[in-house]
């Protein structure tokens, strides 16, 4: 007989449990909807590469519409080569310098148009799972993409204010081991 009565309290507690559950709604079509209605905007970014060889860049990224611009701030010897991102590409420019990040060249996976890439996925890809947790000493929403980038398993984490959206930090994966993140800063966006 307890062992029936404790199964009851179980279910009880596993339906209530559940139905606790349905009313917290994610917060993935407030993310989506946010950032697909931003009609320019800019974010500063201190970026963390790793493909054996730990390199950081700190850049400057502003866009307007399906185009943006990074610019790197430092390291000094490369400071001024910005990159334009279009829906076409990416074109380096500043006279003979080249930004060679020694991670391979997949869209939204290099320094120059991570952060890029990551705004798309926002406004327009689902997260596979969500969260909330404290980063950067910020109470955030910590989203996950899942994908498949030029026929590798990449994952996409990044971390929202939970009150603004702005975001905090980011990770990159590629077959499952990190080879970015980021730290923002200075964000600010305006809507269409």
């Amino acid at each position: 007989m307890k062992r029936k009565k404790r199964i009851g309290v179980f279910l009880w507690v596993l339906l209530f449990a559940l139905s606790g559950c349905k009313g917290q709604e994610g917060p993935q079509q407030k993310v989506s909807e946010y950032y697909s209605s931003l009609a320019q905007g800019s974010v500063g970014a201190t970026v963390t590469a790793d493909s054996g060889v730990i390199m950081e860049y700190e850049l400057s990224v502003s866009w307007e519409g399906e185009e943006s611009q990074c610019t790197v701030v430092s390291p000094e010897e490369i400071a001024g080569v910005s990159c334009h991102i279009s829906q076409g590409g990416a074109t380096l420019q500043f006279e003979d310098v080249q930004l060679d990040t020694l991670l391979a060249p997949i869209r939204g996976f290099t320094p120059v148009d991570c952060t890029d890439g990551l705004l798309r996925t926002l406004a327009g890809a689902a997260p596979t799972q969500w969260g909330r947790e404290k980063k950067e000493g910020q109470e955030c929403i910590s989203l996950t993409y899942e994908m498949e980038a030029d026929g590798k398993e990449a994952v996409k984490q990044v971390w929202l204010r939970e009150d603004t959206l702005e975001p905090v930090c980011a990770r990159w994966f590629l077959e499952g081991d990190q080879i970015m993140h980021a730290v923002f800063s200075g964000f600010s966006a305006m809507k269409e």
